[in-house]
């Protein structure tokens, strides 16, 4: 049976996690459609 803060805890760091890859992968498509003019 899983914890609940560890469910807690793993839902919460999911979104936040994908998030953060989205922003990064964003910044650097700006960043190379930048570059290319």
């Amino acid at each position: 049976m899983i914890e609940p803060l560890l469910c807690g805890i793993v839902l919460g760091l999911i979104p936040v996690t994908l998030t953060g890859l989205f922003v990064a992968a964003w910044n650097q498509y700006r960043r190379g459609v930048a570059l290319e003019g």
